[in-house]
């Protein structure tokens, strides 16, 4: 490929990325009381068997710290996740989901398959981002 061909690329999937975060804001907030950024952290924490170090949160998300950070302490406070001190680091905590997190995470997958399904059938550019055919899905 060519420096351009590359760049090209780039802005169509900042593009793309740009109309699914835009409907998955209004939709998760609509129908959950989420962000996405909550839902990209609750999906590490349910992918992760039992207890993850706070501070793993924002490098296997594409959050910052402060981010992680604030949006955990919303959980917490939400019930949607507990937190207890690092046994190894008593400057860290860990976090997991609550049994209502998880519950509440449940759904949320589920309307996220929908708003992707849809922006897809609306956005060729989605469509190719994603990798998927041109025909509706």
């Amino acid at each position: 490929m060519t420096e351009t061909a590359l760049t090209d690329r780039w802005v169509a999937v900042t593009r793309a990325c740009a109309q699914i975060n835009q409907a998955a804001e209004r939709v998760l907030a609509d129908n959950h009381g989420l962000c996405a950024s909550a839902f990209e952290i609750m999906d590490v924490m349910a992918r992760t068997d039992g207890w993850i170090r706070a501070g793993d949160l924002s490098s296997r998300a594409s959050r910052s710290q402060p981010q992680v950070s604030r949006l955990l302490a919303q959980m917490v406070s939400a019930g949607y996740a507990e937190r207890r001190p690092c046994s190894n680091d008593r400057r860290g905590f860990d976090v997991q989901l609550t049994t209502a997190g998880r519950e509440l995470f449940s759904q949320s997958v589920a309307t996220m398959e929908a708003v992707l399904r849809d922006v897809a059938e609306n956005s060729a550019e989605v469509r190719d981002v994603m990798g998927l055919s041109t025909t509706r899905q």
